[in-house]
């Protein structure tokens, strides 16, 4: 064959390529509760065909006058059902679903305590403006707050306040003054030792011996050397003791109060109940979600002869739109039900006793009881909680891996941490468990956990050292 001859090959490759009514399901499927309030208001405001029920908990997006929607009649009712089941193909999914939850009203309600919470800066402005100042000094005082971070700790120096000012560092340093003086008390302070002094201070419970510890020894209470610094101090372990007892009481973080992150809520996608018969069911919750509709309106005006084309092409493309958005969204509510089908299954015993008893669960095996693949119980997962009979947790809780003790039970990773919390709260403080006692331990209760893996969960549960929990008396 001739350099100049071409020749012509075929290859067959098999591709999998999403639909977009499948990528739709499962962008929706991976959208967090809040996320997904905010696309349906996007959806409401951007498709004349969706509307949403008039209830006090959903306040439609502005638009055209129009008259009150009617109800869908049964034809229209029966294409529902019968879509509904064609998209079924998609993903399988259960029959049957409820409502479960606290009303839209009680949601807005709470959004909006946490809209007008007020922050540690508002705290700070409203006291400094009630108190009277030079305006130079309330100047400096105005820069201060801007610079005092959420955990109430000053993050500039007075010599950078001074300097942005035009003023000096002994005015920036009263300026300072005036905020430490404010509630909540510490606030303002630039160090952890600087933070207790003025808590110890506001008390009137400054003594020579707290101040002398907040000034030279915060190192070696940390790294719990206090038999070598009552020694260096002169002071017996009991007055020692006492003094720390007083630190103790104090908040490091005095601006924590008014944290964002205290006034976080989570709203459950799914609530397991116990039934009369003691079996479990996992019920959907709507949390104020609007439950959307056909606009009957603009189906009645496809069916009008006299509509132009173009308006006509537009309708039918909003109308196709508004049927996939709402077939992906029953999608996404019975597949996460679905998975909490999967935790009562496997989680009995938890449901009925406790952490403890929370088995192993990975994604895959869920997956495989419910003919998903495993990516796509991750995504369902993903920023969703789930509220049972022991309380509020994250889907993604329940899916760890674990051990399988000498009797052959099998426990979580989470339920092998508990049980670490449970050997170091009932140890002697003044002999604290090691790492590698605790090991022992399991293993005695038929638990074989690695020294090394027992040190791993202990830090995931932010416990330390048993050279740090050690109590000196």
């Amino acid at each position: 064959m001739s350099a100049n001859q071409q020749t012509l090959s075929t290859t067959l490759r098999q591709e999998q390529q999403l639909s977009a009514r499948q990528l739709q399901s499962l962008e929706l499927l991976n959208l967090p509760l809040l996320d997904l309030e905010e696309r349906l208001s996007q959806e409401l405001a951007a498709n004349p065909m969706l509307e949403a029920e008039s209830d006090e908990e959903w306040q439609e997006p502005a638009a055209e006058p129009a008259p009150d929607p009617e109800p869908e009649d049964e034809a229209t009712l029966d294409e529902r059902a019968a879509e509904s089941e064609e998209w079924a193909d998609e993903l399988p999914m259960p029959p049957g679903t409820g409502e479960n939850g606290p009303s839209g009203e009680q949601q807005e309600y709470m959004l909006n305590s946490l809209a007008s919470a007020p922050t540690l800066q508002d705290q700070l402005s409203a006291e400094l403006a009630l108190t009277p100042l030079p305006p130079r000094i309330r100047k400096l005082a105005e820069e201060a707050v801007c610079s005092i971070d959420d955990s109430g700790y000053l993050r500039t120096t007075a010599a950078d306040l001074a300097m942005s000012s035009d003023a000096t560092v002994d005015e920036a340093e009263e300026a300072i003054r005036v905020i430490q003086g404010f509630d909540p008390p510490g606030v303002g302070c630039r160090d952890l030792a600087e933070c207790l002094r003025l808590q110890l201070e506001r008390k009137k419970a400054l003594t020579p011996l707290l101040a002398e510890l907040l000034e030279h020894h915060l190192d070696d209470i940390a790294r719990n050397r206090l038999p070598q610094l009552a020694k260096a101090l002169h002071i017996s372990m009991e007055e020692l003791n006492a003094a720390l007892a007083e630190l103790r009481k104090l908040n490091p973080f005095p601006g924590s109060a008014f944290a964002p992150g205290n006034s976080e809520f989570v709203l459950p996608e799914v609530t397991i109940v116990r039934k009369e018969d003691g079996s479990y069911e996992a019920l959907p919750r709507r949390n104020g979600l609007p439950k959307l509709f056909l606009a009957e309106r603009y189906l009645k005006l496809l069916e009008n002869p006299d509509l132009s084309p173009e308006d006509r092409a537009y309708l039918r493309e909003k109308l196709q739109q508004a049927r996939e958005l709402m077939r992906a969204l029953d999608l996404r509510q019975s597949t996460i039900v679905r998975i909490a089908d999967v935790i009562i299954r496997t989680q009995r015993d938890f449901l009925d006793r406790g952490v403890e008893y929370l088995k192993p669960l990975t994604m895959k095996q869920a997956g495989d009881m419910l003919d998903l693949h495993e990516t796509t119980v991750s995504r369902a997962v993903a920023g969703k909680y789930v509220e049972t009979p022991q309380g509020i947790f994250p889907f993604k809780y329940f899916f760890t891996a674990g051990f399988t003790g000498e009797d052959g039970q099998e426990l979580s990773n989470r339920a092998v941490m508990e049980k670490i919390r449970e050997l170091i709260g009932k140890e002697n403080p003044a002999r604290p468990l090691s790492d590698e006692q605790l090991a022992q331990q399991l293993k005695a209760e038929g638990l074989a956990v690695a020294r090394r893996t027992v040190a791993k969960y202990r830090e995931q549960l932010n416990i330390p050292s048993s050279s740090l929990r050690k109590k000196h008396l």
